[in-house]
């Protein structure tokens, strides 16, 4: 099959063909026929794993998938051969990823049902940031009428947190430079919107809010930037959540913690119930094909608002 795939470190992916996989007993095979590109397959790609996880070379990498299954394993009875999925691959090593015709996953862990009335690129730009957004406003368990804070709201992640947020009745102040990022954070439903680029972030939040936030979700801040910025807008006893440091920084009276994406199969069920009930959108603002997956991933580096959706190599 054709895939896109990492040879060897210090070398960039490159188109190749190999072999198909064949799915086991519990796992279903799916024709790829979307999927997109994200900030981890960029670190993928750039070899920024190669000493924390095993790399198999060639290895097919990307994590997103809408498509349509193919086979299942003799145990499978949760999926059938045609049924519409969507989801992430999420593995402890580096391959048998997505941007290939064919993936072969858990069926109980990585894919569900395609809601109805969803686009196929919408779906395959869904999986990964939707579910990532909905893990960090979870820990926050914050009510509904409280503020949270987005920051890194343009981005894939950001944008779904924006409009889970709003969805969960609670006041959203997210980050935007004036022009099309405010626009954007704007139209997923943001009450406030401070330009980050303008000097103190924190102290515009406080502007926009100023008895401070219930909760911070963080996107982007390196790990000195969000000890000084959740010390300073986050209530005491409230939350943060950040999808960058491993290590986050103790920040006296807040409790913040990293968040590990989970593909599991509830979390995923959620989502498709936002849709489905209009409280969510896939924010896509650049599309690509399979033959045009370098040209996606610079849209990535230049920090392109939105989701990025690049079709499937099983895309017919």
């Amino acid at each position: 099959m054709r895939a896109y795939v990492l040879e060897e470190f210090d070398r960039p992916p490159v188109f190749a063909d190999v072999p198909a996989p064949e799915p086991g007993d519990d796992e279903a095979l799916v024709r790829v026929e979307a999927t997109s590109v994200n900030p981890y397959d960029n670190l993928v790609a750039s070899g920024v794993y190669r000493d924390r996880l095993e790399h198999r070379f060639p290895a097919v990498f990307g994590r997103d998938v809408a498509g349509v299954v193919e086979a299942v394993g003799a145990s499978v009875t949760r999926l059938a051969v045609g049924d519409p999925v969507f989801g992430f691959v999420k593995r402890d090593y580096i391959g048998n990823g997505t941007f290939a015709e064919l993936v072969a996953v858990r069926s109980d862990h990585f894919v569900t049902h395609r809601p109805r009335g969803l686009a196929l690129d919408e779906a395959g730009a869904l999986g990964l940031a939707s579910v990532t957004a909905l893990q960090c406003l979870d820990f926050l368990e914050l009510r509904p009428g409280a503020t949270v804070f987005v920051n890194g709201a343009t981005g894939g992640v950001g944008s779904f947190a924006v409009q889970l947020a709003r969805a969960s009745g609670l006041r959203v102040v997210a980050t935007g430079r004036p022009g099309a990022e405010e626009e954007h954070v704007r139209g997923l439903g943001a009450d406030a919107v401070v330009d980050w680029s303008a000097g103190d972030v924190a102290a515009a939040v406080l502007d926009a809010s100023p008895g401070g936030v219930d909760g911070m979700v963080d996107l982007v801040s390196t790990r000195e930037g969000l000890a000084e910025t959740a010390g300073r807008v986050v209530v005491r006893g409230g939350r943060a959540t950040t999808t960058r440091h491993d290590d986050p920084p103790t920040v006296e009276g807040v409790t913040l913690t990293m968040i590990h994406s989970v593909p599991e199969i509830a979390l995923l069920e959620r989502v498709a119930g936002f849709l489905d009930r209009g409280e969510l959108g896939v924010p896509i603002t650049h599309r690509f094909a399979f033959d045009e997956l370098p040209l996606a991933f610079e849209k990535l580096r230049e920090g392109a608002i939105g989701k990025i959706a690049v079709a499937g190599a099983g895309a017919r």
